[in-house]
């Protein structure tokens, strides 16, 4: 089974809410969820939509088909009317002045039942819910349960006023509701008990970061990275963790680097105008190889730009952030669960190598929903890297030359330790200097990094043979929507195979020149105008692509897309 529900409206009518409890009560019974989320930059109106993928197996990606549609204002009625499949139904609440000219209309009473049955117009979510789980037949019996124990926590007034609510609009959808739909879930008799968690990309690199020991998180709110920061703050309590809304993007990166120079690990949450304003502090912790982690939700710009939209633009100057040469290292998730182990790891690397890490989501990524195995935080390895720990009699020097690069750190206050830091160049002992030949050495240090951190990376993702006909290669969170495309063109006969890095920067570049090398065509994915990774490679190798496919948009990838891009290349 795969079926999409699309839950379109204003912003404010609680069309994230309905999302939610629909995709809830999938996850309870058993089956696989993917939600996206597109909506306006702005509090209220405006025409939003939450659409929920559903199936049986695994899924990662939306898809451009939708069997329902359920419409709370005027234009979510036809705004989406083009994507409805045979046999799909389009739901709307009768309050509209709306003549229906096809059978794939129906009108329900969605806020009026709400009113009168529930007291509050605010209950018609559960409304809604009643009537497109009556449409595909779903026993009311299961929905029940699991909104029961959904509203448990609200307490049981508001579980039996939505409840009464849904099995209202359920019982008036069955015996008023004469079209066809395509999907009869009647005979469903519930999933296996199941504990998977339903999770944002952002929910998961906050988990991520709380599961790596992050004691100090700043950010200055910017869509779409700013839930990943409150995800953090809601448990600040309990973990012992401090987080700061400071004045601007500049004092929150500064006020990091601070935390991680006196020994803890250190957050800041992003998108791409904030992260232009961090980069002379991101200098700071190179020259003062002050470990950092910063987590860029890109979005497209520049300046505004679309910020509730999605792309993957910042990726150059991510890589090149900041005056002068320096290590950094730049990873971007695959998908939601990728997000938590891409976050735990970031830290760790962070530590190991001295060095800011950026890790970069997008919006779709951020503001997508999936349900995952439980996150296994026992397995969670903490590295902090070389730590400083003098005998007595040895001096400390903070900046000591060493044959990795890697000098050993101590932190202020650790007994027997004197601990000097500068943004300028310095001796070992971290006090300021302009000797050429220091200069040089200093350089030298940062620069012997590199060979070890492009080894501590991981190798970018294969599916299919490297002599295929055609080679996709993508990065960060094209993933999914690719990854379904590359199966189904291969499943119609096409030779297709699909390279995808989450490691960045600095690239590992092994399997790309074998990839060159074999395939007929190699073709960069990316949404982005510019192919930045594609211009990343041919920079760091001097390979160059055959074609380039590229979205930009503001809207995700969907593998229908991406077969009709490769169908045009073949072409």
């Amino acid at each position: 089974m795969d079926l999409t529900f699309n839950i379109g409206g204003m912003a404010g009518q609680g069309i994230d809410t309905i999302g939610g409890l629909l995709a809830k009560v999938f996850v309870k019974t058993g089956f696989y969820t993917f939600t996206v989320k597109d909506f306006e930059s702005r509090i209220r109106g405006g025409y939003n939509f939450t659409q929920i993928r559903v199936s049986d197996a695994p899924v990662h990606c939306p898809v451009d088909d939708i069997d329902l549609i359920v419409a709370l204002s005027k234009d979510a009625i036809t705004g989406k009317r083009d994507q409805l499949v045979d046999d799909g139904v389009i739901i709307y609440d009768d309050r509209f002045d709306f003549e229906p000219d096809e059978e794939c209309y129906f009108p329900a009473p969605l806020s009026k039942t709400a009113k009168e049955v529930g007291g509050s117009t605010r209950m018609t979510n559960a409304a809604a819910l009643g009537a497109l789980l009556s449409v595909i037949r779903f026993p009311f019996d299961l929905a029940r349960q699991v909104l029961t124990d959904i509203f448990t926590r609200k307490g049981e007034r508001v579980v039996e006023d939505n409840v009464r609510v849904a099995q209202a609009l359920y019982d008036y959808t069955a015996e008023r509701f004469s079209g066809r739909c395509r999907h009869n879930l009647s005979m469903l008799k519930g999933g296996p008990s199941t504990d998977r968690l339903l999770l944002t990309g952002n929910e998961a690199v906050a988990f991520g970061a709380m599961a790596a020991n992050v004691k100090w998180v700043a950010s200055y709110p910017m869509s779409p990275s700013t839930s990943a920061f409150i995800e953090v703050v809601s448990h600040a309590r309990d973990l012992k963790i401090a987080t700061l809304q400071p004045e601007d993007e500049i004092a929150a990166l500064c006020m990091s680097i601070g935390a991680s120079y006196g020994g803890v690990r250190s957050m800041v949450t992003t998108s791409g105008g904030g992260f232009s304003l961090m980069v002379e502090a991101l200098g700071l912790a190179a020259m003062t190889e002050t470990p950092v982690v910063i987590y860029n939700a890109q979005r497209p710009g520049p300046s505004t730009g679309l910020p509730t939209r999605t792309e993957q633009s910042d990726l150059l100057f991510s890589a090149f952030a900041s005056q002068g040469e320096f290590p950094r290292i730049v990873l971007a998730p695959k998908d939601i669960l990728d997000a938590f182990h891409t976050t735990v790891r970031g830290f760790n690397l962070a530590d190991q190598f001295q060095v800011p890490v950026i890790i970069l989501g997008d919006q779709y990524l951020a503001d997508s929903a999936a349900n995952i195995a439980p996150l296994d935080v026992t397995s969670v390895e903490i590295d902090r890297g070389k730590l400083a720990r003098p005998a007595d009699g040895d001096e400390y020097m903070r900046y000591r030359l060493t044959d990795d690069g890697i000098s050993p750190r101590a932190f202020p206050g650790d007994e027997g330790v004197f601990v000097v830091s500068s943004g300028n160049t310095h001796l070992e002992d971290g006090h300021i200097t302009e000797d050429p030949k220091i200069r040089n050495a200093m350089v030298e240090k940062f620069m012997k990094k590199a060979p070890a951190i492009r080894e501590a990376l991981k190798p970018p993702l294969l599916t299919g043979r490297a002599d295929s006909k055609m080679c996709l290669v993508t990065w960060g969170s094209t993933w999914g929507a690719v990854s379904e495309a590359a199966e189904k063109l291969n499943k119609s006969g096409l030779s297709i195979s699909h390279l995808h890095f989450t490691d960045l920067y600095p690239l590992r570049t092994g399997l790309l020149n074998e990839f060159f090398a074999k395939a007929e065509r190699v073709v960069s994915v990316e949404q982005n105008a510019t192919s930045q990774f594609a211009s990343l490679v041919t920079m760091e190798t001097g390979l160059r692509f055959d074609h380039h496919i590229n979205k930009y948009d503001g809207r995700p990838m969907t593998p229908h897309w991406v077969m009709q891009m490769v169908e045009e290349v073949i072409a």
